[in-house]
């Protein structure tokens, strides 16, 4: 199997902007930027097709911050007859972000995934993973088209309160003699069901980057805490979700090398979906092109995640086209991480002994495209990578 996956996920990027300007960018002015990427590529699994990740901004010339932005990806795969799709992933995100004389930001994000290829080899941080994997055995599918209206209201000059709410459908699949029908289908009697999860969330952000879009200084930490309630078979999941992010960013050398650091602790407890169970905000955590690079995405599943992130980001080239600065650089990073099966209990036989790592090491390209949009592309490898992770993505991973 290659483990080369185009990703249209959703960054951690987008925190409340600052209205100073930044070297990367030139003056302010009044104007529309659109930025377009073509996607191609896919693996064995989801399959093979194309899609576009893109931005179209808004700007006013009395003020370097957009005045709305709406994001927008879409990946199309299928393993044999085209109109018989195996993998879609498709989101759009209307960002504004300064309501209320500065003091809102809103954020509308509808987004419809199908993946008909999620990998499950059991809970905890030591599955079982084989050497060759068997559809009818180690995957299953998922259906889930969600929404989510999020907003940021400021309280100083650095300091936000996060409310929120977002809904999902969800619709599993799966063989009834693979691994999770036979593990979990016996204790979940709404795991084959389709069902809905609504959660709430609310938090606190502390942020002084000088730039949402490529970061040269600043720090950005978020607390986080989600709560969905159980409300009968439509929403029959009640469970808790906490998390804590920490990102710090300097420069090295100036406007060429910028050091980027981020480390996340995830925990969930409650009555937890297992296909949450992998996942830290809305993507894989260990694993994936947002979590743990390297280590293919949603593979390992558990209630308590950490892992950090080193990366060094490069600057080589300036240039302007299109009345819009481009900017093209390198980047090479380490990721680590580790799940638990439980927060309160230790199990050695499903998480293993010692420090039991999942790591990745790799690099890639960045283009940023005017002053609200950047597109990276990465390659990495993991011991746990089968043979490599390779994500085209807009905006940097963290």
């Amino acid at each position: 199997m290659l483990c080369a996956l185009v990703a249209t996920g959703r960054a951690d990027t987008n925190a409340p902007p600052k209205r100073s300007d930044t070297a990367e960018e030139p003056p302010p002015e009044s104007g529309r930027e659109v930025g377009l990427f073509p996607l191609i590529g896919g693996d064995t699994d989801n399959g093979f097709g194309a899609g576009v990740i893109g931005s179209v901004a808004v700007f006013d010339k009395t003020n370097p911050v957009y005045l709305w932005k709406l994001d927008f990806a879409g990946f199309y795969a299928t393993k044999g007859f085209p109109p018989t799709p195996s993998y879609i992933d498709a989101a759009t995100t209307l960002t504004i972000p300064q309501l209320l004389d500065d003091h809102l930001r809103l954020e509308i994000r509808p987004s419809f995934t199908l993946d008909e290829a999620l990998p499950y080899f059991g809970v905890g941080n030591k599955p079982p993973v084989p050497a060759t994997t068997v559809p009818s055995r180690d995957f299953y599918e998922r259906l889930h088209p969600s929404l989510s209206v999020l907003t940021r209201w400021r309280l100083s000059a650095h300091w936000f309160v996060l409310g929120g709410v977002q809904g999902t459908f969800n619709k599993l699949n799966a063989p009834a003699d693979g691994t999770l029908a036979q593990e979990d289908g016996p204790t979940d009697p709404f795991l084959f069901k389709p069902h809905g999860v609504v959660r709430f969330e609310t938090g606190l952000v502390y942020d002084s980057r000088d730039n949402e879009v490529a970061p040269n200084s600043g720090q950005y930490h978020q607390l986080k805490a989600r709560a969905s309630p159980h409300l009968g078979d439509a929403l029959p999941y009640g469970y808790q979700q906490y998390g804590a992010i920490a990102r710090y960013y300097t420069t090295l050398v100036p406007r060429r090398l910028v050091l980027a650091l981020r480390g996340v602790v995830d925990l969930q407890a409650g009555r937890v979906p297992i296909y949450e169970g992998s996942r830290y905000e809305e993507t894989s955590a260990i694993g994936g092109s947002l979590g743990v690079r390297g280590v293919p995405a949603y593979q390992f599943y558990g209630h308590a995640k950490a892992f950090g992130n080193v990366e060094l980001r490069l600057k080589v080239h300036r240039f302007d086209a299109l009345s819009r600065r481009f900017v093209i650089g390198f980047a090479g990073f380490v990721d680590v991480g580790r799940v638990w099966a439980h927060i309160t209990t230790a199990h050695p036989e499903l998480d293993g002994t010692g420090l039991g790592l999942h790591w990745g090491i790799g690099g890639g390209i960045r283009l940023q495209q005017g002053r609200a949009f950047l597109v990276r592309a990465d390659v990495a490898w993991s011991p746990d990578a089968r043979p490599v992770g390779a994500y085209v993505m807009a905006d940097q991973a963290f």
